[in-house]
This record gives structure tokens, sequence and C-alpha cells, in this order.
């Protein structure tokens, strides 16, 4: 009895108790329960056995409806799934869509727009409705589009002028600066190495600056200057004061877009005449030019060549 005592303080103190107390009357009454007979059920009486040819169900599953005029009720148009469909009336109005199907002679379905207006989705603008504006044609810039320049062979872009008045300028070979009238200075040409240019140099001129004099800078006849150099020209008279003060600015040297370098030959005739003039004056001038290369060549380094031509012929 100690362990039925001690379960049975256990279900006290956990509180489950009255389930305890549920499952001992069930098992009181299970028995009794089971001790009685159950009630006979009543047997079910056989089927009818069916006789004849008609075998299935009396009635059938589905009854038809009634017809109280002996005829099928059509719901809707009868139409002839065979007959020709007629052309639609043009003065008719109805909200059909905006193209109906004709067929044609071949045997085919072709589309064909409704002239009605009662659709949507029409497409046909009725006669009322003003048709839409035609955009604006865009502006035409009227400026023709600027052409790329084009440089004679070995043309230079220089600045020149007095220090308070330099413009740009492209100067061709035999151009003298600032004009043929004064010439200051006479761009003679460029040297093999493309990258040298040569100006000759008036009575009277005395060059300074990055440019290198020659035959000396005592004796200054020419000057070579490069690209990015500059060098500034003080014009005196007969007494030696200094009465005009140029700036030159070479800025760059152009290979040139022309067909051949010969052309850079006869680029200034009036420089040309003043070149002649001051070869026939003072002896010609320290460089030939080259036109079959566009270049120019120290006179001293031609005369060399040609005698050492001829010496090879002569041998």
């Amino acid at each position: 009895m100690s362990s039925v005592q001690n379960l049975w303080r256990q279900l006290v103190q956990r509180r489950l108790w009255p389930v305890a107390v549920l499952l001992l009357a069930g098992l009181a009454v299970a028995p009794v329960m089971l001790a009685k007979d159950p009630e006979p059920v009543a047997a079910t009486p056989p089927a009818p056995a069916k006789t004849g040819d008609n075998e299935l169900a009396e009635q059938p599953i589905v009854t038809p409806a009634a017809d109280t005029r002996g005829r099928r009720i059509v719901i809707g148009k009868r139409k002839n799934p065979f007959a020709m469909p007629k052309p639609d009336d043009p003065t008719e109005t109805t909200d059909q869509p905006s193209a109906s199907v004709v067929r044609t002679a071949g045997g085919g379905d072709s589309a064909k727009p409704s002239s009605s207006g009662g659709g949507g989705g029409s497409s046909t603008p009725s006669s009322g409705s003003s048709p839409a504006p035609a955009p604006a044609p865009a502006a035409v810039d009227p400026t023709p589009a600027p052409q790329p320049k084009t440089y004679a062979v070995h043309e230079l872009t220089v600045r020149f002028g007095t220090s308070d008045d330099l413009s740009r300028r492209t100067l061709k070979r035999l151009q003298p600066l600032p004009s043929a009238a004064q010439p200051v200075l006479i761009y003679m040409g460029v040297l093999k190495d493309g990258k040298t240019a040569v100006f000759l140099v008036d009575h009277g001129v005395e060059p300074v600056g990055d440019g290198e004099c020659m035959p000396r800078p005592d004796d200054c006849e020419t000057i070579r200057l490069r690209a990015g150099e500059t060098e500034f020209l003080d014009v005196k008279d007969e007494t030696g004061a200094v009465t005009e003060q140029y700036q030159l600015d070479l800025l760059k040297i152009h290979k040139g877009t022309t067909a051949s370098a010969a052309k850079a030959s006869a680029s200034s005739r009036s420089g040309a005449r003043i070149v002649r003039a001051r070869a026939a004056h003072d002896g010609p001038a320290g460089y030939r030019f080259d036109a079959a290369r566009g270049t120019l060549e120290r006179r001293g380094h031609a005369l060399r060549s040609s005698v050492a031509h001829l010496s090879s012929g002569l041998g």
C-alpha cells in the first residue's frame, strides 16, 4: 500500500488526481458496458430480380425537357453556316470593330477597314475631326562645317610683331617679315633634320635671343630657330640708334600636305626678289635649297659633295 500512497501523493502534488479519478471510473464502467448484448440488426430484404430484355433502371437518369411547340428552341438569330455573308451597309452605324472580314473570289479572307465611326479602335478619322498637324522639320544649320586647314611643305606657325602687338600667322618659304617693303627677316627654309628653321637677317638688324647666329655671333647673316624658341630683333639706323623692336616666336614647323616638296620653292615672289638682290650685292647666302627634298643645305657641304662626285667620275 505504500507504493499506492506514494503514487497518490505525487498525483495530488502535481494536480493530476482528477485524471486518475476519471481513469478509475472508466475502468469500473468498462466491464458493465461490455457485458450487455447488442441489439439485433434488421435484415435488408433482397432486391427483386429483373426479368425481360430491359434490365436497366425503370426511369432514365436525365429526363428530356418538355418541348411545348414541338421544335428546338434556338437562342439568338438563326443563320445558315453555308450561306455567303451579306456586305455591310455603309449607312448603318454599329459598334462593330473598325475592320471586317470579306471573303474574296479566290476563297480567302481579307481585312477591310470599316468607315463607321462607332468603334473606339477605328484608325479612320471621322469627317468632323481635323487631322493631326505634321511635325515641324528639324532646323538645319546653314553654316557649313569648317574644313581642316592644309599647310605647305615646312610651313611655319609663328607669333610676330612688336612687344605690345603680337599676332599669330603662318609663314611660307621666302616670305619676308613684317612685309616686303620692310624686310627685317626672310624665312629661307628648314634644314635636313626637319626641326630647324633658317631666317635671313637684313642689314642693320641685331638679333638677340634663343636663335643661333651663323656664320658667327658678331657677323649674324642668318639665325636658326626651333619650335618653342624666341628671338628679339632690334632695327638700328645708320647712327646705331634702335628705331624698331620686334619679337619672333616659332610655334610649330608643319610637315605639309602638298603633293611634292618642290612646291615650297615658289612660295613668295617678293621674298625671292629680295634674296636675289641680296646675293647680287653681297654674294650668295650660306645655304642652297634642295628642291627634291624641300630642305636647305650648307653651300660648303654642297661644294665638297660636288667636288667628290667630279673626282670619282674622273677616276
